[in-house]
């Protein structure tokens, strides 16, 4: 029986962010709304090795990619050794949900093209539209029409989706926010797992770098609020993936 789920770690959080020492996916296991007993998890970014293919096909109804600092077009051996482990999955159409680095990381794979943004690095509050067709998708449908707030922070995205997969929403910058490959990869951009404390943790650990870059710290600030629809789509994978 399929019972725990991976997480694949691919960053850890700014010491502002998480005073208590918290990862990813701890941030990850509470929006998914499951026990920590339930969940592997393997820090790819620090050379973790992930497990054999037939043991994830055996063990894990789905699978979780998280977000990171660190740049997909750079291509670090860990990222090639992590897209190279994910294509031997597919062939088994074991669920995937990337999320930030993690949905950019999976369009990469894909065939899609992932680039930095052209309109510069996005961080804070943004609103994300979405597609008449995501009321029909298994995952996306939890989400409200037309559109819905979301927390983000990336200087890359999906500037081309993969050949034969959908796009289901997009922001003012990100063209590609929401993707699905086939029947069973997601890609998202933002950030479900994160709340205004988290962003506002990231907003000021990176405030020197955002006035260099022309935004407003103090206004990025101001403008934060939880997004509580946005993090549904981690309890709904859970549940699209453990009644597959």
């Amino acid at each position: 029986m399929k019972n725990k789920f991976l997480i694949i770690q691919t960053g850890d959080p700014v010491p502002l962010s998480a005073p208590n020492g918290e990862t990813f996916a701890d941030w990850f296991i509470d929006g998914m709304q499951v026990s920590r007993d339930v969940v592997d998890v393997v820090n790819v970014h620090k050379g973790e090795t992930l497990p054999n293919i037939d043991h994830a096909f055996e063990n894990y109804p789905g699978l979780l990619i998280t977000g990171s600092k660190a740049m997909v077009t750079e291509g670090d051996d860990w990222v090639l050794k992590t897209q190279a482990w994910l294509r031997q999955t597919m062939s088994h159409k074991i669920p995937m949900l990337g999320i930030c680095f993690g949905h950019q990381l999976l369009a990469d794979m894909l065939g899609g093209e992932v680039g930095y943004n052209p309109k510069g690095r996005r961080m804070g509050l943004s609103r994300c539209t979405l597609s008449a067709e995501a009321a029909t998708d298994p995952l996306f449908q939890i989400l409200p029409q037309p559109e819905f707030d979301v927390l983000v922070s990336h200087s890359q995205t999906v500037i081309s989706p993969p050949p034969m997969s959908m796009v289901f929403g997009h922001t003012e910058a990100d063209a590609n926010h929401l993707f699905r490959y086939h029947d069973f990869i997601w890609g998202v951009q933002y950030h479900p797992e994160w709340n205004a404390d988290i962003t506002a943790g990231y907003i000021k650990q990176r405030s020197e770098d955002l006035k260099a870059e022309g935004l407003r710290p103090d206004h990025l600030l101001a403008e934060l609020k939880d997004c509580p629809d946005a993090k549904k789509v981690l309890s709904q994978f859970v549940k699209i993936t453990s009644n597959a």
